[in-house]
């Protein structure tokens, strides 16, 4: 009897045993489960938002327009950071499309790019139009550059800058360069024929392609006669295209020296011609020019009756400027200005008004414009005229001292320096 109970007891037991084995197995499986099933939903979750954003992108991506006109919007600093994201992204901002659309986005806010003092190394600084506060954009200080001579900025187009140095106190030439100052990239542009006995005058014109642009360098071959004062002068231009120098033929003219432009570089690039003054002699004086398909042209300065006194005729004071995209020429007077307008084959006067500057006490060094707003930089600050309202505005000063100033309308691009030549696709 003992030993059933035994048995009996000892089965018992062993079924009671099992029974919490089998339940503590079962518990142990669910909370597994549980677990398992819970990292697998964190792990859907986090696949989901992974998915859904990369299909996000995949579909901003893939509207490519769409995508374009996103990062058009940005600086040129931060686009260019963009391109070690990806292949796609580094394809995609280095194409000809997307430079285009780049730039016609910052050509609805330019501003205006300053050198206030040629040096060694150029300091060149952004100015908004209204706020006139200066800040450093770049220096520019190209290797190779001849470095006892002063670098100056001529002339600025599609976030590009041209600018010349002279090459030695034995030559009176210059070394050219194109430079991009959102891109820190400079080129060193070919050196031409030499010039004899006077330095060449340099002009810039841009074509409505991007990637075209064209340097017209017009310099001194010789007399044409032993012993006489009759020289001859020949020109020759610089394509980008080319990336090379050709000859096209004598010219008649060279340009004048402009008060305070150095190396006869006062030019302007308008309706798709560069103009210089040549002349500023009685009764009227004449002016040079030459369009993207190297046709020269000679036409007169407005004319102004000799019975004036010489103050209020064509002055030395005499700027040539790119007003709304019309050729307009600004004669300075003691106390007056006059602005006139080249239209149809002949001159308007548009406007005669005071100037603020009482008897030249601030020299007017350098003058520019931007749509229908007239910049006048003189010794030590800088003045706006706007055509419309016909009023005048004191602005800011310089952080250094105005020495050979100069001051151009820019936007930033991301153009290399040889045009765009390089760029693939559309």
């Amino acid at each position: 009897m003992k030993e059933g109970f035994d048995a009996f007891s000892f089965c018992l037991v062993l079924m009671g045993v099992w029974c919490l084995l089998a339940l503590f197995w079962s518990l142990s499986d669910g909370y597994q489960g549980q677990q398992e099933a819970n990292t697998k939903m964190v792990e859907k979750r986090a696949q989901h938002r992974r998915r859904v954003t990369s299909q996000t992108w995949g579909k901003v991506e893939g509207a490519e327009d769409v995508f374009h006109d996103i990062l058009s919007r940005l600086s040129v600093r931060s686009i260019r950071s963009f391109k070690t994201v990806n292949r796609y992204w580094h394809a995609s901002i280095s194409n000809k499309h997307f430079a285009t659309k780049q730039l016609a986005q910052s050509r609805k806010k330019p501003s205006y790019i300053a050198c206030p003092r040629a040096d060694k190394a150029m300091k060149l600084y952004l100015l908004k139009p209204g706020k006139f506060n200066y800040r450093h954009h770049a220096t520019v200080d190209p290797p190779g550059r001849s470095a006892d001579h002063n670098m100056h900025m001529i002339a600025s187009f599609n976030g590009l800058v041209c600018c010349i140095n002279q090459l030695s106190d034995e030559n009176e030439d210059h070394q050219i360069w194109i430079c991009n100052p959102s891109t820190e990239e400079t080129m060193l542009l070919p050196q031409g024929r030499p010039s004899v006995w006077t330095e060449p005058s340099i002009g810039v014109a841009y074509g409505p392609d991007i990637t075209e642009y064209k340097i017209f360098r017009i310099f001194c071959v010789g007399r044409r006669n032993a012993g006489k004062g009759d020289y001859l002068y020949e020109c020759e231009v610089y394509s980008s295209s080319s990336g090379a120098w050709r000859g096209i033929g004598p010219v008649l003219h060279l340009p004048m020296y402009v008060c305070f432009s150095p190396h006869k570089s006062a030019h302007v690039f308008a309706g798709g011609k560069i103009y210089w003054l040549v002349s500023l002699k009685d009764p009227a004086g004449i002016m040079l020019s030459v369009d993207m398909e190297e046709n020269f042209e000679v036409m007169e300065l407005p004319y102004y009756s000799t019975d004036l006194r010489d103050e209020d005729r064509i002055t030395v004071t005499t700027y040539l400027i790119n007003l709304g995209g019309s050729l307009s020429l600004v004669v300075l007077h003691v106390g007056s200005f006059d602005v006139w307008e080249w239209k149809e084959a002949s001159w308007v006067l548009v406007i005669e008004d005071y100037l603020p500057f009482m008897h030249f006490c601030e020299i007017v060094l350098f003058m520019t414009s931007l749509e229908k707003e007239i910049l006048f930089v003189t010794e030590s600050r800088l003045w706006t005229y706007h055509l419309d309202t016909r009023k005048w505005k004191k602005r800011g000063r310089p952080p250094t001292r105005f020495t050979n100033p100069a001051i151009f309308p820019f936007t930033e691009s991301l153009l290399p320096c040889n045009g765009g030549v390089r760029l693939e696709g559309r």
